[in-house]
């Protein structure tokens, strides 16, 4: 009995488990270690540093010599599928390393623009007065990475513009970016696959702390009449429906909260569903002498009325979805347990 039961109680949590963790885990994959990353800050590029060697990195640098605009990146926004607008997401520029005598791509957020172009202008505005720039640069932070694609291609079209020599390798870094992703991705991403891991291990701790052992040992110290062998003989002789065993004074399955049902508690069995979305979940629920209901989980509806069914043995337990069994157990409950309970004396 225990060993079937304990079968059963991880059959019906093992999916859930695997979900949450895979799920969870290819999260933390995806973003975890760029999440340690930002936290832990981004590192200052130095001068004397080879570029080719901080590919991949977090960084930040100052921008003081931005050049020009190359690209700009918009943004859709709809709401249920329909279009409510696009506007301009991210702005690329073409900048000067000075130090290294190169030329380096920078994207920053369209919010920040009007800094650059402010920048921009103090660039030129000190190159026409042959002065010494004073102004402070723009501050940026991101991956260090190797400037590929369609984005290469407007780079150098604007490099060609205005007459400066293309590097082998653009090295471009994408304001409050690590590898592509933003900072609040990282983090939600992060912290939504923390949640689904949590779970996964919430699942798996109650499910091996609520062990059938412990469960029938709480039943039968609530219950001192009843002994392990009365359980096991009527667990030997009973009636499975699925996940569900009907024996003659007892129900067990691995679904219910305590394993454990006396039927002579029961005094309705019907079978329901909820509906999420495109999701639909089939139960049995038994309504008991006390007031409460019980309710087990079951793959198909054709499955909940086999369970439903196998109480119709019982003369004391009404069987059946009626709408007339609900209103009356919810507006005369005596009446409703005069239907067939009160035979059971």
């Amino acid at each position: 009995m225990l060993r079937k039961l304990r079968m059963g109680q991880i059959k019906s949590e093992i999916g859930l488990f695997l979900i949450c963790a895979a799920i969870g885990i290819f999260m933390l994959y995806h973003t975890g270690l760029s999440c340690i990353t930002a936290l832990m800050g981004a590192k200052p590029l130095p001068a004397e540093a080879e570029l080719s060697d901080m590919v991949g990195k977090y960084v930040s640098w100052e921008v003081q010599y931005p050049v020009d605009e190359y690209m700009e990146t918009t943004k859709t926004t709809k709401v249920n599928g329909v279009s409510t607008g696009t506007k301009t997401d991210r702005s690329s520029w073409l900048v000067l390393d000075e130090n290294r005598g190169i030329c380096l791509s920078v994207e920053i957020p369209y919010k920040r623009y009007d800094e650059m172009v402010d920048q921009a202008e103090a660039f030129y505005d000190a190159l026409e007065q042959n002065k010494e720039l004073t102004a402070s640069g723009v501050k940026v932070s991101g991956t260090l990475e190797i400037l590929e694609g369609e984005d290469l291609g407007y780079y150098n079209s604007l490099a060609r513009q205005i007459d400066m020599d293309s590097d082998t390798a653009v090295y471009h870094i994408s304001d409050g970016r690590i590898h592509g992703e933003s900072l609040s991705n990282v983090y939600g991403i992060t912290g939504l696959g923390s949640i689904f891991v949590l779970f996964a291990l919430f699942i798996l701790i109650k499910t091996l702390k609520d062990s059938p052992k412990k469960l029938i040992r709480e039943y039968l110290t609530a219950n001192p009449s009843v002994t392990m062998e009365d359980l096991e003989s009527d667990f030997a002789s009973a009636n499975q429906q699925g996940n569900v065993f009907i024996g003659r004074k007892w129900t067990f399955s691995a679904r219910l909260d305590k394993l454990v049902l006396d039927n002579s508690q029961v005094i309705w069995v019907h079978t329901g569903c909820r509906r999420y979305k495109q999701n639909v979940t089939y139960s049995v629920l038994w309504e008991m002498l006390d007031g409460s209901t019980l309710r087990a989980d079951q793959s198909s509806e054709n499955k909940c009325t086999a369970v439903m069914e196998g109480y119709s043995q019982f003369s004391h337990i009404v069987t059946g979805n009626s709408s007339e069994y609900a209103h009356l157990l919810k507006n005369d409950r005596d009446a409703f347990l005069n239907l067939k309970y009160r035979t059971l004396g």
